[in-house]
């Protein structure tokens, strides 16, 4: 293996590996799996690295879950490993196995159990599992101690340098979820937040500032990639305002919404167009067009937007499918896809086979 002489390293690697090494048969899969000292046999990787999860090596079991999930097994093989993996220390599948519990991706969708996953990936140290588990027990419905639990994963995630974890530590202790009411840490992790790029910490400390250490109605961020509300299609569409979540994203739209025709009328032909809008006291204060169109057509998109009334408020942005459906699509793939925002963090990527 060291020289690269992969073909010579196959029959050593099998004899260790029925001699029980579970990592002899973790790295005779991998040869199989990408074809080196020989033809590429999937099928006999997944067996090589299903037997190696069977001897005690968890990345196995991880692997072979990754080839259930690209088509060499089905969902519920996939979980079944990704379980095993997380059993043997591996928080990213805890992870996955968690993600795939809570949508029921494939297999009998189990709420409690992707809690423990979540919960069991924070554990071993994922910040990801921390803030996956504090979203889910800290449900209006969760069980009786959830905001308790909540708030210990929020704060597991924000001492781990996840920005998005000590935004939430904020929101519990301005809120006073799961711990007494408390402005000063609350300022204290929101200023964390936004140290951490996180824009709603920065947001949401200036608020409390500007309060002079009132409790306020804070405003922070929802998404929705994909939403439709009345006949008006929006793709990622973003908004700070004093109300979160799924609903209160419909009601935003549902007032543009009501403004369909006229909008639609700005773009006959059909168009994608990233818009702007901020709002209060229920009418649309500004709006603009952040795409470069220019003319009838972003007067007429703006002077429309203008004339909605929303109950919240905030600021939202999305992008628009107007006019013809077909010229619309057609206008959406020709857009480019959106510039990533970094953390303020240098994060390195390593292939499979550099690990």
């Amino acid at each position: 293996m060291y020289y690269r002489d992969y073909e010579h390293a196959r029959e050593p690697l099998a004899l260790v590996c029925e001699g029980g090494d579970g990592f002899a048969c973790f790295r005779l899969a991998e040869l199989y799996q990408h074809g080196r000292g020989g033809g590429v046999d999937v099928t006999k990787a997944a067996a090589l690295y299903a037997e190696s999860c069977t001897k005690d090596y968890g990345e196995g079991c991880e692997r072979r879950a990754d080839l259930a999930r690209d088509g060499e097994g089905d969902p519920a093989i996939e979980l079944e490993f990704a379980r095993k993996a997380c059993e043997s220390g591996r928080p990213l599948a805890c992870l996955r196995a968690a993600n795939q519990l809570d949508v029921g991706r494939g297999v009998e969708r189990d709420a409690n159990g992707a809690i423990a996953l979540f919960e069991k990936a924070c554990g071993l140290g994922d910040t990801d599992g921390c803030t996956g588990a504090g979203e889910r027990l800290a449900v209006p419905d969760g069980p009786p101690d959830g905001k308790a639990r909540a708030l210990t994963a929020f704060i597991k995630a924000c001492t781990g340098h996840n920005g998005y974890g000590c935004l939430r530590v904020g929101v519990a202790f301005h809120d006073g979820l799961g711990a007494p009411k408390d402005l000063v840490k609350a300022q204290a992790h929101f200023t964390r937040a936004c140290e951490w790029s996180v824009e709603d910490g920065c947001h949401a400390a200036k608020q409390l500032a500007a309060a002079g250490g009132e409790s306020v109605l804070l405003e922070l961020t929802s998404k929705a990639e994909s939403l439709g509300q009345d006949g008006l299609e929006a793709r990622a569409l973003t908004c700070r305002m004093d109300e979160q979540g799924l609903p209160a994203l419909g009601e935003v739209l549902a007032g543009v919404a009501r403004h369909k025709a006229a909008l639609d009328a700005c773009a006959k032909d059909g168009a994608a167009l990233e818009v702007r809008w901020e709002f209060d006291g229920g009418r649309v204060r500004e709006a603009k067009l952040k795409d470069r169109a220019g003319g009838k057509l972003g007067k007429c998109v703006v002077n429309t937007l203008r004339k909605a009334r929303i109950k919240a408020t905030g600021t939202c942005e999305a992008v628009l499918l107007l006019g013809d459906p077909d010229g619309a699509a057609k206008a959406l793939a020709a857009r480019p896809p959106p510039e990533k925002k970094g953390d303020g963090r240098t994060h390195v990527r390593v292939t499979a086979e550099e690990e």
